[in-house]
């Protein structure tokens, strides 16, 4: 499920080609109505758009793949001249016949080649002549790759070991010889991907500056529970093994190596770890600029302490640096940030209950808060994109943050005494942040919930220079429900962020269903000013006559860490009761029918429904759940005892905090979905609450999907079960 979960807005739900009941005469003002294909499929609306932008080291250019619309599906990698603004194409593949997968390319750092990855080999691009050159020839797949610092080599993981790769020679070398099913080397395992990375990257392992090292993190999944996930698909079903700790299970046993790559005798070093007090590690490190040093964070089980280490493997020595502390749980898992000379380093901390900038001296000695305020830091969900960026003089940091208002994500800049911050995205809205290597430049993707993305080139200071991509659009050819921001009270006089959107014939005079679209669940903002494709869902499920309602309780993103830690050890009770509080604004609309109001949601926006469910029955007329966690003894450790603790810690709070344990309080209609391989939130959730919902007497819906993991893919499964969700509201509201 993950710190930054789910799929939120992704899977909500895409539809099908096939149209909704009563959908294809509704024409409000002459304008198209939405269909499932549009919805499944948004750029036959927004058209495409160019994406992979990255700054070409050593000159003033930046590339993207720029996709086109077409019969042959040619994507094209392109580069943009930041002082001619002149655009030229470096390669093409054609979507589907080519070997080669663009989007995984990446510059060399002396910007004279391009590694690609392709029928499970690497291959470098002459991005001067387009020429392509294999690199490795086994067939055999290789992740997370990536050049030395001097471009001189490339490491990457196969079979779960690392190796290296000479560029001249095409001479590959193993590093580690222990890799297994159960062993990583360079690689992170399920659980620490999804729950420590937040999916941001696979990759654990990290070159020294001069090449000539790579520190990497060993994980052991041999302690770790096997979960048993069944392929009913196949002639003979068959049984695939997954290592998945639930809470309170045995984790992965982590350690930090170190190999010399001057010395092919030379065994990894490896750091002396306390398993008394250390139970993970950070899924991402630093050296020091010299390479002397590998400075990596060690958690304790409960992630409520996180030791800051620098460890020197040449020498042998460690030293903890500091000890970042939290009550609850830390949420920042970003190794320093050295600055030029080693002398300093920046960090990330919510310790005054806010994500700012703190700077530190190499020995941990800390010299000042930089940025302080009741806003926060923030960065893109699901990328792997830097917190912070500096330019090249160190003269300004560069950041994204809720300031001034919690729905938004602005761009700033301030020095690193702390003085002179300055704004630099003016438009309302959501930006993202991406700054040229020597900080003249920077790429921000800005966006609202009218407005698709369009991403410029601005100066540093944040006049536009040039804009690099703002795709045609045919939103206006359609009827566009409109959508109004809502402000209200929880329980205990919290504001409390709500979204209401209604039909584009919306009649006030008329009573309207409400379907209350949750998510609820931490590290997830539903209400923010941004575009994102589940708007279309949600416009052409009001499109079938209903009002979409969506609200951020207390536990989810963007709002500070107090907000964030009042679920703690009692999940769902305080999210409820802030969905509660909105379901009352809605009753007292006058053209809400408080008698027909519905809820779903998927994941935690699953558990949520469920629990609303069966601990407000009469609160809600229907309710749709999909992928839901039902108790949370069955999900992963990492996350649930982030919250939790273990259930032997809490076992009230479990109880408390679980649907399956309130099952027979159902009164509502219920369909709930789930996939038979979902690898996240396993369907023994689902099968549970089935089973207490039959003990108890309890009628319900269930739709099964073959195959399908904890987000459905493909156009015929998608549509399915999409399809039936919106038949299930129109029957049940």
């Amino acid at each position: 499920m993950k710190r930054t979960h789910l799929f939120i807005l992704g899977i909500f739900f895409v539809c099908s080609p096939v149209p909704c009941v009563g959908q294809t005469s509704y024409t409000p003002y002459g304008k198209k109505p939405l269909t499932l294909q549009e919805v499944i499929h948004p750029s036959t609306i927004l058209g495409p758009s160019i994406s992979a932008f990255s700054w070409r080291p050593g000159g003033k250019k930046l590339t993207e793949i720029c996709p086109t619309l077409g019969p042959r599906g040619v994507s094209t990698l392109c580069e943009y001249d930041l002082e001619t603004h002149g655009t030229t194409s470096l390669f093409q593949t054609v979507v589907g016949k080519e070997k080669l997968d663009l989007n995984s390319y990446q510059w060399s750092p002396r910007g004279d080649a391009i590694l690609l990855e392709g029928e499970n080999d690497l291959w470098l691009l002459d991005p001067r002549t387009a020429a392509v050159r294999k690199l490795t020839h086994d067939g055999v797949l290789k992740e997370v790759p990536t050049f030395s610092p001097s471009g001189d080599r490339v490491a990457f993981v196969k079979n779960h070991n690392l190796l290296i790769v000479e560029i001249k020679t095409g001479v590959v070398r193993q590093l580690t010889h222990d890799g297994s099913a159960t062993v990583y080397n360079g690689r992170l395992d399920w659980v620490y991907e999804e729950e420590l990375a937040n999916r941001s990257t696979a990759r654990a392992y990290e070159w020294s500056p001069d090449g000539k090292c790579i520190a990497y993190l060993r994980l052991d999944d041999g302690p770790v529970p096997e979960y048993p996930i069944t392929d009913y698909l196949a002639t003979h079903v068959r049984l695939v093994h997954e290592r998945f700790p639930q809470s309170g299970d045995p984790n992965p046993l982590p350690s930090m190596h170190v190999v010399a790559l001057d010395d092919a005798t030379a065994k990894p070093a490896a750091f002396a770890l306390d398993r008394k007090h250390v139970e993970y590690f950070g899924p991402t490190f630093a050296w020091t600029p010299d390479g002397a040093a590998v400075c990596f964070l060690a958690l304790n089980r409960a992630q409520t302490d996180v030791a800051v280490h620098r460890w020197s493997p040449r020498l042998g020595t460690d030293r903890v640096l500091f000890v970042e502390h939290d009550p609850y749980w830390v949420n920042l898992l970003e190794p320093p940030k050295f600055l030029k000379g080693g002398r300093e380093f920046l960090w990330v901390s919510e310790r005054d209950g806010w994500q700012h900038v703190y700077l530190y001296t190499a020995d941990g000695k800390l010299e000042r808060q930089i940025t302080r305020g009741a806003w926060m830091l923030d960065n893109p969900i699901f990328q792997d994109a830097p917190l912070i960026q500096l330019d090249a003089q160190q003269n300004w940091l560069y950041f994204a943050s809720t300031y001034p208002d919690p729905r938004e994500r602005q761009l700033y800049r301030i020095h690193l005494d702390g003085s002179g911050m300055e704004r630099i995205s003016q438009e309302a809205g959501t930006h993202t942040l991406d700054l040229s290597p020597d900080g003249r430049y920077l790429i921000d993707r800005f966006s609202t919930p009218e407005k698709p993305p369009v991403t410029r080139l601005l100066d540093s200071n944040g006049t536009l220079a040039a804009t690099l991509d703002g795709p045609v659009n045919h939103l206006a050819d359609y009827a566009w429900g409109k959508s109004q921001d809502v402000e209200l009270k929880s329980a205990d006089g919290s504001t409390l962020y709500a979204r209401l959107l209604k039909p584009a014939d919306f009649d006030p005079a008329k009573k309207y269903p409400v379907i209350v679209d949750v998510y609820g669940g931490p590290h997830v903002q539903l209400i923010q000013n941004r575009w994102d494709d589940h708007i279309l869902y949600q416009q052409l499920l009001t499109q079938s006559g209903f009002l979409i309602w969506s609200l951020d309780n207390r536990g989810s993103w963007g709002r500070g860490h107090a907000w964030e830690t009042a679920i703690f050890q009692n999940m769902g009770k305080h999210e409820l009761e802030d969905q509660l509080a909105g379901v009352d604004y809605l009753k007292s609309l006058p053209y809400v029918d408080g008698s027909r109001i519905g809820i779903r949601g998927w994941s935690y926006g699953g558990y949520m429904t469920l629990y609303a469910l069966t601990h407000a029955p009469d609160v809600f007329k229907c309710g749709s759940a999909g992928a839901p966690v039902t108790d949370w003894k069955f999900y992963d450790s990492i996350y649930t005892e982030r919250y939790m603790r273990t259930p032997k810690e809490d076992p009230a709070g479990y109880k408390s905090s679980s649907p399956l344990e309130a099952a027979a309080n159902l009164k509502s209609k219920l369909l709930i979905i789930h996939g038979t391989s979902d690898d996240n939130v396993h369907m023994q959730n689902t099968i549970n609450f089935l089973n207490a919902l039959i003990n108890a007497g309890k009628p319900y819906e269930f739709h099964l999907q073959p195959g399908q993991k904890h987000g459905f893919t493909g156009d015929a499964p998608r549509s399915y079960v999409d399809q039936r969700i919106v038949e299930f509201f129109k029957e049940s509201l």
